[in-house]
């Protein structure tokens, strides 16, 4: 009798359980060894090491109406200067039905994943993802991903900013964007807009020599502080072979002290590639254009790839970046000149590295 009755209970708990949503965990690690030349103001080079480990928990729940909750949390480790608290990366909840989907809380920018990929990966990512006149992400966004019309799909983000007063004449931070994509065959075109005024989220993507964009410290400036970008890009893939192109315009404003200024310049990228067996090779070269009314202020970049894969989710990968500056570039030693500090007009990076997801 106690069996029976232990059994029955048993199975009255299974039926009473509450179902659990879908939970997926993966990421990937990354480990990369590289030598830069021009990295001491005596001319010598530098040895460093980089290891990237991404941790992403991603969970959705079927609604009764048929729509579904979801949600991300996404986490970079294993690194000395950003990420170093869950949820910095990624951390929103969305609902995705026949209309598409809609995302509320700390996202990626997807002006910003469309510079890192397709168009700044193969080591054409420092100028080109990392650099600009673009936020990285947005911590207060409301995003809108529309569904797939044939091939064409748009995405709208708005960030609220911090809803208050942060530069000295009281203007509120607040950034927007759209962009769109558009794919047929081995055809793939992509463009977007995005604007940003005030403090919106601290980002990486700064133009060489305006380090206080996008950082609490724009309370010294006296006028709003404005950034907005356009970009044009298509890849089309042909067999082994694929080749990449794209134009980006910024723009500042009043992203000094003094006001009333604007500053602008134009970026264009090509990159052609060929896959044979387990390798693929790569390269690319890009140019960063004269500043408005500062002449030889430009950067051109030559970029090289050779990756080889050790298995389906594993990757060793040599890369060759170097980078030509003109006389009236800013030397600044940012490590999106890959750190130059002499005053020599070059900078190479040589890395070897790994990548493998799960």
């Amino acid at each position: 009798m106690f069996k029976r009755a232990l059994v029955a209970a048993s199975i009255a708990a299974a039926f009473a359980a509450p179902a659990f949503a879908d939970v997926t965990i993966g990421g990937s690690a990354e480990m990369d060894f590289m030598y830069r030349t021009n990295n001491t103001p005596d001319g010598d080079g530098k040895f460093l090491e980089e290891i990237a480990i991404v941790v992403n928990v991603s969970g959705s729940d079927k609604l009764d109406s048929g729509a579904t909750l979801e949600w991300k949390l996404a986490q970079k480790v294993a690194t000395d200067y950003r990420y170093d608290s869950w949820g910095n990366r990624e951390a929103w909840i969305g609902y995705k039905g026949d209309f598409g989907s809609v995302r509320f809380g700390n996202q990626f920018s997807n002006f910003y994943l469309m510079q890192d990929w397709p168009y700044g990966w193969k080591g054409q990512g420092n100028l080109w993802a990392d650099a600009g006149a673009h936020q990285v992400q947005y911590p207060r966004a409301i995003s809108y991903f529309s569904p797939d019309f044939s091939g064409f799909n748009f995405a709208a983000q708005y960030d609220l900013g911090t809803g208050t007063a942060d530069n000295a004449n009281g203007a509120d931070g607040y950034s927007y964007e759209i962009t769109a994509n558009y794919g047929v065959g081995g055809l793939s075109i992509n463009g977007g807009y995005m604007h940003t005024e005030g403090y919106s989220s601290g980002t990486e993507a700064v133009a060489p020599g305006f380090a206080g964009w996008g950082r609490e410290d724009e309370s010294r400036y006296t006028t709003d502080v404005e950034a907005s970008s356009y970009m044009i890009g298509a890849r089309y893939v042909f067999g082994d072979f694929n080749i990449t192109g794209a134009y980006r315009h910024n723009e500042w404003r009043n992203a000094f002290v003094s006001t009333d200024t604007k500053v602008d310049n134009d970026q264009w990228l090509v990159r052609g590639g060929y896959n044979f067996g387990k390798h693929a090779l790569n390269l690319g070269y890009q140019i960063w254009t004269d500043f408005s009314d500062i002449d030889d202020s430009s950067i051109q970049q030559i970029a090289f790839e050779w990756d080889y894969s050790l298995s389906k989710n594993s990757v060793a990968f040599l890369q060759i970046r170097h980078q030509m500056l003109d006389d009236n570039v800013a030397r600044f030693g940012s490590w999106q000149l890959d750190g130059i500090q002499s005053d020599d007009d070059n900078v190479t990076r040589v890395l070897v590295g790994t990548w493998t997801g799960f």
